[in-house]
């Protein structure tokens, strides 16, 4: 519902801020072809998001030796659920592995959980020294409601979920608790729940092994960088009316970047569509003084790609793992399965 109404007031928006004459007369000059090569990095992103996720999972205990195409694949459906119904791809992505390889979803789920948490920090790092180094840029780059109040929701929603996950999955306490009352009335129920308390906290192992900290920041730092390269290549590609002696550059794209995940991060609606579009249309107008209509044009055609490789690429992958449109909407990963390895499946 709250996507809906979102969606709607970004239509009104487009309809009553932008020259939509402006927008067809930019979109008949971009260099499709250009633009399309950003399509590469993207999924080269998802690669390199599946071989961090393999690093990570290297430090839970009882998980098997993982394909690389085998998390590629489910990182790949996780997007693309992520796309239709947002963050249902969260729980989807632990499912597939974890039929695939034959393991319990929550002990997969809690590896996805500290990959996010790692995400969350990483943008909250970003953010806080962009705002100390950068504070110009940054008022002109993000809402001032974001800038501060965002900041420090932020804060405090990193702090509480960091709180709730040692509580619940590294120490006993939230298990304790919650067994205690569930086998006062249901003591078959409380013994499956004592089990996923188990498998989750044998999933969160890789939040104390420090020994591939420094694999996981490279490669989270080259995760970053191929989510850059795609914004730069379509910077590129669409032509818009920068000053005089301005020209775009790899910086440029890192700081629309933030612009895109900070819009992603708080987007109610399916694939961030309409939130991002504004957000950072708004921004790069602010920043480079270019027309909103070549902007918007430009934050269209980036996310359009990103949008269609993921759905094309994840679809491929979510028919080679059984997966359809009801699979995604009941989003079964957070019930506690002990699956064996799907027969016949290792294409």
């Amino acid at each position: 519902m709250l996507g809906a109404v979102v969606l709607a007031g970004v239509i009104i928006w487009i309809a009553s801020v932008l020259n939509l004459e402006h927008v067809w007369q930019t979109l008949e000059r971009v260099n499709y072809l250009l633009a399309l090569a950003s399509s590469v990095p993207v999924i080269a992103s998802h690669w390199m998001r599946a071989l961090r996720w393999r690093t990570m999972l290297r430090a839970v205990p009882d998980m098997p030796p993982v394909r690389l195409r085998d998390l590629f694949s489910a990182v790949m459906v996780g997007y693309t659920a992520n796309n239709i119904i947002p963050r249902s791809g969260e729980v989807l992505r632990p499912y597939v592995l974890a039929r695939r390889v034959g393991v319990s979803s929550a002990l997969v789920l809690a590896s996805v959980i500290a990959e996010r948490m790692v995400d969350v920090l990483q943008l909250a790092v970003f953010l806080v020294l962009a705002v100390m180094f950068l504070p110009e840029l940054t008022a002109q780059a993000l809402p001032q409601w974001i800038v501060g109040e965002g900041l420090r929701s932020l804060a405090v929603g990193g702090l509480i979920l960091v709180v709730v996950i040692v509580a619940l999955g590294i120490t006993s306490l939230g298990e304790q608790l919650v067994v205690s009352i569930v086998r006062l009335f249901k003591p078959a129920i409380a013994e499956r729940i004592r089990v996923v308390f188990d498998s989750f906290r044998r999933g969160l192992r890789i939040m104390r092994h420090g020994g591939d900290a420094l694999r996981i920041l490279v490669e989270s730092l080259a995760i970053w960088f191929l989510y850059a390269l795609p914004l730069w290549i379509v910077l590129l590609a669409v032509p818009m009316s920068l000053p005089p002696g301005v020209h775009w550059t790899f910086w440029d794209a890192c700081i629309i970047l933030l612009v895109v995940a900070v819009g992603t991060t708080i987007a109610p609606t399916p694939g961030a569509i309409g939130v991002v579009h504004a957000l950072v249309a708004e921004a790069i107008s602010r920043l480079y003084q270019v027309p909103l209509e070549e902007a918007f044009v430009f934050i269209t055609i980036a996310h359009a790609l990103n949008y269609i490789s993921v759905m094309l690429v994840g679809g491929v992958c979510a028919a080679r793992e059984g997966i359809s449109l009801a699979t995604v909407v009941r989003a079964p990963a957070l019930s506690e399965t002990a699956p064996t390895a799907m027969p016949g499946t290792n294409a």
